[in-house]
């Protein structure tokens, strides 16, 4: 008896602490029943942890909160009721409810003692819009965001340029899917558009050429040559650049090239001191040293006939001198296609002559022959060095001025040029070495009779600084 008596103890004990197990269980159930699953989404939205009055109040919000909509860098809002957005509260909530059937009441309590959480779940939210209203919401932001690209325009008053700007155009279909997803979604993240952009047309050097042009219109009655190159793409501009101009000084450029092409060895003491001061500090004397001694072996006549020769070889027919500098009335005037022009003269020097195409291309032949190739190269390639050429550079950009080219470009800018001038004629021709790019920019002036300096240096400035601008756009 006594045997069945403690059994039965045991049997009540283990039955009391088996109901307050459950109890402490369903205690705890019905706490965490108060809460949506963890996992649980409704349209996109994590609304588990949350209460149900919590979860639907969110919905709510979302629903009602504009969409910040961006067209590349504008910032739209579009609010719900331009694309007839409709948040049936009622039947979400029925849809929630029946979605937590499962979690609630006995069946709920089961799995929860068991630890057997209910699987991740999407619950449907009902929310609806017009395809109708969307489709001209995004027509309307077509209409007024899209843009065809914009070629460079000239801005010949600040002798600058503004930059081609690409084109834009929605692509509405891909737009369509991106908003349609994001209407119906409660996270309520920004969209971007999606914008086709088409490439901003390139500025070519005819945009120069149309600034160059509108500031020479100013000066009626000069006469401009004016040659430009890109040493990177090989493009170039010409403004009478086939019209024979005085050779001036800029020949020199020449004498110096011939001189470096004559000697078999690096300058000695004396030819340095000659090339020194005939391209630093332009001296007439010490070129026809050069040509007498170095290029003509004893001969200056037939110095100025050798260059003649070489810049024609060279197909610079354009170019030559007839005597050296300072000698009159003891040589005539070579007949070249540009001196044979009745349309233009410019009455140059008939003993001196050069065009801006010519010199510009004998700069060009220079510059490429210091990087080891080029028409200087092909043509003497046993008698010039890419070391040499190099010295003829450096040898131009030694010559600083402070008038002219250089003024027109920023300081520090490194300028190997020469120039010259004349009662008519004033020009200067230059390889420019800028962070956009190198450049060759040559310049004639002439005006009949008498040309200013008042009326030249700005022009010649103003030239260079459009050209250095066109080379080196604004950021």
């Amino acid at each position: 008896m006594q045997r069945k008596t403690g059994c039965l103890v045991w049997l009540v004990i283990v039955a009391a602490v088996a109901v307050l197990f459950l109890a402490w269980q369903y205690c705890d159930y019905r706490r965490i029943s108060r809460t949506l699953p963890s996992g649980m989404t409704m349209a996109g939205l994590r609304v588990g942890d949350m209460t149900r009055a919590q979860a639907l109040n969110s919905l709510e919000v979302a629903f009602a909160t504009p969409l910040t909509v961006a067209y590349r860098d504008h910032a739209l809002s579009l609010f719900p009721s331009v694309v007839g957005l409709r948040y049936d509260a009622d039947q979400t909530a029925a849809d929630l409810d029946s979605a937590l059937a499962d979690w609630q009441g006995m069946r709920g309590f089961i799995s929860y003692a068991f630890r057997r959480p209910p699987a991740p779940k999407r619950v449907p939210v009902a929310i609806t819009y017009s395809e109708e209203q969307l489709s001209r919401f995004l027509d309307r932001v077509a209409d007024q965001y899209d843009a065809p690209p914009q070629s460079p325009v000239a801005l010949p008053a600040a002798l600058d340029f503004r930059s081609g700007r690409p084109g834009t155009t929605l692509d509405i279909e891909a737009s369509r899917a991106r908003l349609a997803n994001a209407l119906v979604s409660a996270s309520r993240q920004d969209v971007e558009l999606v914008v086709e952009v088409d490439r901003a047309p390139q500025r070519d050097l005819s945009l120069l050429k149309q600034l160059l042009q509108s500031r020479l219109s100013d000066h009626p009655g000069l006469i401009p040559g004016i040659f430009v190159k890109d040493l990177q793409t090989g493009d170039e501009l010409a403004i009478n650049g086939n019209v024979a101009y005085a050779g001036l000084s800029v020949l020199k450029i020449a004498i110096l090239e011939e001189a470096y092409r004559s000697l078999d060895h690096a300058p000695g003491p004396e030819t340095t001191d000659l090339i020194m001061k005939t391209m630093t500090e332009s001296g007439n004397f010490t070129a026809n040293l050069l040509l007498r001694d170095v290029i003509g072996d004893g001969d200056s006549y037939q110095a100025v006939e050798e260059l003649t020769a070489s810049m024609n070889r060279l197909g610079l027919v354009n170019t030559y001198m007839a005597a050296p500098y300072d000698e009159k009335d003891v040589a005539s005037e070579i007949v070249t296609v540009a001196n044979s022009r009745v349309d233009i003269s410019t009455d140059p020097d008939p003993l001196i002559q050069t065009t801006p195409l010519d010199i510009g291309l004998l700069l060009e032949m220079i510059y490429q022959c210091s990087h080891g190739g080029g028409g200087l190269i092909m043509a003497y390639p046993d008698s010039l060095t890419a070391g040499e050429c190099q010295d003829m550079i450096e040898w131009m950009s030694k010559n600083p001025l402070d008038s002219l080219i250089e003024t027109g470009v920023p300081s520090g800018t490194t300028v190997a040029h020469k120039h010259g001038w004349t009662s008519d004629t004033h020009a200067d021709a230059a390889l420019l070495f800028t962070p956009g790019g190198d450049f060759i920019l040559v310049i004639f002036l002439h005006r009949p009779q008498w040309l200013e300096w008042e009326e030249s240096a700005p022009l010649f400035a103003d030239i260079a600084t459009a050209t250095y601008n066109y080379f080196n756009p604004s950021p």
